[in-house]
């Protein structure tokens, strides 16, 4: 997957969980859904700017939607919804002007058509693309792609099998560093299998406010920790 060529260090995937976009949304007096918005604004911002962070990230991967954020209001989802239907149109674009390659990450059930289709047409158009992988984790619950892997597994019937091979993300690297915003400390079914050895790093810095000088200062942090993966 390595695609990038300039001499920049390279960090083959780093994962984030966008989480702060209401308490952002009450500490600047508008409504959630604008905060949900900004949130998803910023997302699009920073991986415009990935070119100007100090290392080469190959892969990148966002918390856009959790299997979890099911159990929220019918009026909040339906928000997200369409929030979330502009988003990967305008990622869309975002991608071609900077040669971004967009992988879908989650389960399909309980999506609409309409959501389906523009997830498909947007992961086709930027497939051939050769720049950093932007994995977008929609509908996504690592209990639920466990739980999916293994249902697959059993119906595969082969005697020698690697789970891995059956995850959602089974064509990624598993993240090398696993960055949450918003001040909580926790994985929130975010990535379990994969995130074995990952370095964690929590910032109460708010998702909107969260921006590529914050990344590059982390990036900074993580590049002076000696990783022992295990050993």
């Amino acid at each position: 997957m390595g695609r990038l060529s300039n001499q920049k260090k390279s960090i083959n995937h780093v994962a984030v969980i966008m989480d702060g976009n209401g308490r952002w949304a009450l500490k600047n007096k508008v409504s959630k859904k604008k905060g949900h918005e900004t949130g998803i604004k910023n997302c699009i911002q920073i991986c415009k700017s990935l070119r100007k962070l100090d290392y080469n990230i190959r892969e990148i991967s966002f918390y856009v939607f959790s299997t979890e954020n099911w159990k929220r209001s019918p009026y909040e989802i339906n928000n997200l919804f369409s929030l979330i239907e502009e988003f990967y149109e305008n990622f869309s674009n975002t991608a071609d002007d900077n040669n971004l390659v967009i992988r879908h990450y989650g389960s399909k059930d309980n999506l609409s058509r309409r959501i389906k289709k523009i997830i498909d047409l947007v992961t086709e158009r930027t497939k051939l693309n050769s720049g950093t992988f932007i994995n977008l984790m929609f509908n996504y619950g690592s209990r639920k792609e466990i739980s999916d892997a293994f249902t697959k597994m059993i119906k595969n019937k082969k005697r020698a099998q690697n789970i891995r091979d059956y995850l959602y993300t089974k064509n990624s690297h598993d993240p090398d560093l696993i960055i949450r915003t918003g001040g909580e400390q926790r994985l929130s079914n975010f990535m379990l299998w994969q995130s074995a050895y990952a370095e964690l790093y929590f910032t109460k810095t708010l998702w909107p406010d969260f921006k590529l000088r914050h990344l590059n200062y982390i990036l900074h942090a993580y590049s002076q920790r000696a990783r022992k993966l295990g050993k």
